[in-house]
């Protein structure tokens, strides 16, 4: 969307926008080159359905509630742009008449859009501005995703000649390339996008299949195809990963793009063996989505500027802690995005490499050919790096390699597994590395979670059973709750979207006194808290006040680390 200041300052005297907020927004346009509209969104400072409205007045077109419509659609009108289309430009064709063709477009100035679409329907354009989310949502009903994926799996059977005869590697290979394969395939990808999943499960099982879509960090079961369609989707998978299709008794890796829409999509592969066929994960990452700032991942103000203080340094080590799926990278990217600099040589070593990004030289290590990350590290250092970035401290070798580096005038940022601030000091401990070292060349240890945020359009007041409340050991009350009931838009989760909550601890001089002394992680923990570090709990704690999560939710993703 091509919106500016100009704009920014309609919105402040619209009352949608505050002074500050438009400050906020615009500081961090600067650093991300992200456009405003978008910055004002994902922070959460104008509502998608405010915006909408907004953006109709200000422009001169009409505006569209277009989840109170959208079902009545003519399928002709529909028909009048391709569903490829629609689902690149984000618009959906809503009105035809007289040779003019109304779509609906939540930026009316795209003109890329709406010269595309005149052109291939032979029809002159009319604009009108709906929310985005609700135009997402309509061209998944209208254009009849669901039933599509029926009718591929029924043109799948049809085309079976002899299901009970004994699999062959070639004949197999051609149902993979079969229309209705190919499509069905394709179409789940779209509708993994759409929904924002992470991961695609496709898990053998001894008379059916299972399907399901991991979304924030949550697994949804979908209705599964046949199960003798599965091995010609599997190979479908194989060959767009360029692994062997003949081989079904040793895991394989691969990976493969698609584009879907206005976004590319790279997606990693795991084929493993078991009793019933080969269960197969395919990890989607949105490689085109804007990277997203420190202010829009979850930070709370005071935790933010003491983390961007440590970033400020021009040496020592910065660790990234959480279990797998927290948000490390993320958080990461979001780091170095923070302070590139043209005057800086920024290097990452990662396995794999999540986001390219034009700021950086990224690296991805190797372990079949020897490169891991203990040889990469070295060779990193003779590339003159300012800054360096490691994907994760896996061994003792690659912990002593990051901390030289941090002691010799490096700034290094690493990930390493462990569920709190505290115990990634004891586990470097136990990987073999001295507490002096440890103590000259950490910064600070991040430590993170990714708790689910409450569905905008279900969100509403509900009463806590006591239980819960007392299990969050609340230091204050709160005196309102919120959760949401479920509908289309979370898939009746209530749920919605991710954000991080984060515990902070910077080392003063008695907490590396008690590192030195071998201190146990939870001597440390409690040093850090009296010194005024905000746990997990207490940032999620946090996101409970606001309104932005529930208590289950906090519960559910600090109870390891709360009982450490």
């Amino acid at each position: 969307m091509r919106i500016n200041k100009k704009i920014g300052e309609a919105l402040v005297e619209s009352g949608l926008l505050t002074s500050e907020g438009l400050g906020i927004a615009i500081k961090e346009q600067e650093k991300t080159k992200e456009r405003l509209g978008d910055i004002v969104i994902k922070m959460g400072l104008v509502s998608m359905d405010a915006m909408a409205p907004f953006l109709a007045g200000h422009f001169g077109f009409p505006y569209l509630r277009l989840r109170d419509v959208y079902k009545e659609i003519k399928p002709n009108i529909i028909k009048a742009v391709p569903e490829n289309l629609a689902f690149r430009f984000s618009i959906l064709p809503v009105g035809l008449e007289d040779s003019k063709l109304t779509l609906a477009m939540f930026d009316p100035l795209d003109t890329v859009a709406v010269d595309t679409i005149s052109i291939k329907s032979g029809l002159k354009i009319n604009r009108v501005v709906s929310s985005e989310e609700d135009i997402i949502q309509a061209i998944e009903y209208c254009y009849h995703q669901n039933d599509r994926l029926k009718d591929y799996i029924e043109d799948f059977i049809a085309l079976e000649e002899h299901p009970e005869e004994k699999e062959d590697a070639d004949q197999v290979r051609v149902e993979a390339n079969d229309p209705p394969v190919v499509q069905y395939f394709n179409s789940l990808i779209i509708q993994a996008v759409n929904q924002n999943a992470s991961d695609i499960h496709l898990r053998p099982k001894q008379d059916e299949v299972e399907l399901a879509f991991r979304i924030d960090g949550v697994l949804y079961p979908l209705e599964p195809p046949p199960k003798r369609m599965v091995a010609a989707i599997t190979t479908r998978i194989k060959i767009l990963s360029n692994l062997d299709i003949a081989e079904r008794r040793l895991p394989q890796d691969g990976r493969f793009k698609m584009k879907v829409a206005a976004n590319e999509v790279d997606i990693r592969t795991s084929c493993f063996p078991t009793i019933y066929g080969e269960s197969i994960v395919m990890r989607l990452l949105n490689v085109t989505s804007p990277l997203r700032g420190l202010a829009q991942i979850g930070f709370m103000p005071d935790c933010l500027q003491k983390y961007r203080a440590i970033l400020r340094n021009s040496y020592g080590l910065v660790l990234v802690t959480g279990p797998t799926g927290s948000g490390k990278t993320t958080t990461l990217y979001a780091s170095l995005n923070e302070i590139k600099s043209t005057e800086k040589n920024m290097i990452t070593l990662e396995d794999p490499v999540e986001y390219r990004l034009p700021f950086l030289q990224q690296s991805q290590v190797n372990s079949a050919i020897g490169f891991n990350f203990a040889k990469g590290l070295r060779s990193i250092l003779r590339q003159d790096p300012d800054i360096i970035m490691v994907g994760e401290i896996r061994d003792k070798e690659t912990a002593e390699v990051a901390i030289q580096a941090a002691l010799t005038g490096h700034l290094v940022l690493a990930t390493l597994h462990t569920n709190d601030a505290a115990s990634a000091v004891v586990r470097l401990i136990d990987m073999g590395v001295e507490p002096f070292l440890i103590t000259s060349s950490l910064l600070g240890v991040l430590a993170q979670r990714l708790v689910r945020t409450i569905c905008r359009d279900c969100r509403h007041e509900y009463s806590v059973e006591k239980d819960v409340v007392e299990k969050l050991l609340l230091k204050e009350g709160i005196n309102k709750f919120y959760k949401g009931t479920g509908c289309p838009k979370c898939l009746n989760s209530g749920y919605r979207g991710r954000l991080g909550i984060f515990e902070l601890l910077v080392p003063d001089e008695p907490m590396r006194h008690a590192v030195l002394a071998r201190g146990s992680s939870g001597e440390i923990k409690n040093m850090a808290i009296a010194g005024g570090m905000m746990t997990l709990r207490d940032s999620g704690i946090e996101k409970l006040k606001a309104g932005i999560t529930t208590p289950e939710e906090i519960l559910r993703v600090t109870q390891m680390a709360d009982e450490l």
